[in-house]
C-alpha cells in the first residue's frame, strides 16, 4: 500500500545565491511520511528528486519527494515547485536548512540553537554603553556648571569693574576740581603776596618820610598807616572770600596779613619816628 506523505509547503523561494539539498527541503516542507496501515514513521526513508532543478538560475523548477520502498527503489510520492530569483545582494552565505530525521539530530539541532541563546543571554549583561552614556552625562553636567561659575564670576567681575572705574573717575574729577581750586588758591595767594610787599613799601617809606620831619609830616604818616590798614583789611575779607579758610595757603597768608595788620596798628600808635622804626624793625614778614 502507498505510504501516505504530508507536507506543509509545496512552494519554495530561493535566490540564486542559495543551493538547497534534499534534507533542507524536507526539512522546509514539513514532509512527514507514515506507513497507512500500521502507522509507522517513515519519514527517515524521503528523498528528493531534484534532478530539474538548476540552482544559481533564476526560474520555476519542479522536484519530487520520493521514498525508498523494501526493493530498494523509488517511488514518487508528491511534486514541489521551487522558485529561484536572482540575489538582491552581494555574497551571501549559504543558509541550509536541514531537517533532522531521528530524535538524536533534533536534539543537537536544539542544543545548537541553544547555545546562541545561551550566549546572548551571556552578552546581555554587558551594560557598557550605559555606563559611558551615564559618565557622558556626568561630564556634561560638571562642564554646565562650571560654565555657570564663570558666568557668575564673570558678572560680578565685569561689575566690580565697572564700580572701580566708575570710582577712579569720580576721584579724578574731584582731583581735577581741588587742582582748580588749589590753582584759584594760589592766583589769590600772589596777588595777596604782592599786595603786602606793596604795602610794605608803603610803611617804609612812609616812615622815613615821618623821620626826616616829625612835626610837619605826622599827620601824613598817620594817613597813610591807616590806608595801609584798611588796605589789609581789604586784602583779609578777599582771602576769607576767595580761598578754603581750612588750607594751608588760608593759614600762611591769614598769618601773614594779621601780623602787618598788628604791626601797622602799633606804627599808628608809636610817639616818634625812631619807636615806629623799632617796631618796623621787630616785624618778621614770615611770622
Amino acid at each position: 500500500m502507498r505510504p501516505q506523505l504530508t507536507v506543509t509547503k509545496d512552494f519554495i523561494t530561493i535566490d540564486t545565491k542559495t543551493a538547497l539539498t534534499g534534507e533542507d527541503i524536507l526539512h522546509v516542507t514539513g514532509a512527514h511520511a507514515s506507513d497507512a496501515q500500521s502507522g509507522q514513521d517513515l519519514t527517515s526513508k524521503l528523498l528528493v528528486n531534484m534532478a530539474d532543478v538548476s540552482f544559481g538560475q533564476p526560474g520555476l523548477y519542479s522536484a519530487n519527494i520520493a521514498i525508498v520502498d523494501d526493493t530498494g527503489s523509488l517511488e514518487p510520492l508528491q511534486q514541489i515547485t521551487v522558485k529561484i530569483t536572482a540575489a538582491r545582494s552581494a555574497v551571501q552565505a549559504q543558509q541550509p536548512l536541514r531537517r533532522e530525521s531521528n530524535s538524536g539530530q533534533e536534539t543537537n539541532h536544539a542544543t545548537k540553537h541553544a547555545q546562541p541563546a545561551a550566549a546572548e543571554k551571556k552578552a546581555a549583561p554587558k551594560k557598557a554603553p550605559k555606563k559611558k552614556k551615564g559618565w557622558v552625562k556626568k561630564v556634561l553636567y560638571l562642564a554646565a556648571a562650571l560654565l555657570a561659575i564663570y558666568l557668575i564670576w564673570t558678572g560680578i567681575s565685569y561689575y566690580q569693574t565697572r564700580q572701580q572705574v566708575a570710582d577712579q573717575g569720580n576721584r579724578i574729577g574731584e582731583l581735577q576740581r581741588q587742582n582748580d581750586s588749589l590753582g584759584d588758591e594760589l592766583d589769590t595767594a600772589t596777588s595777596q603776596i604782592n599786595e603786602l610787599r606793596a604795602n610794605y613799601r608803603t610803611l617804609k617809606s612812609s616812615l622815613k618820610n615821618y623821620q626826616k620831619d616829625e612835626e610837619g609830616y605826622r599827620q601824613q604818616y598817620v594817613t597813610q598807616m591807616q590806608q595801609v590798614s584798611q588796605s589789609l583789611a581789604n586784602l583779609k575779607q578777599q582771602l576769607d572770600n576767595q580761598t578754603q579758610q581750612t588750607g594751608i595757603l588760608y593759614s600762611v597768608l591769614n598769618g601773614r596779613l594779621d601780623n602787618l595788620q598788628t604791626t601797622v596798628n602799633q606804627m599808628v600808635s608809636a610817639q616818634s619816628a625812631s619807636q615806629a622804626q623799632q617796631i618796623l624793625d621787630n616785624y618778621k614778614w614770615y611770622k
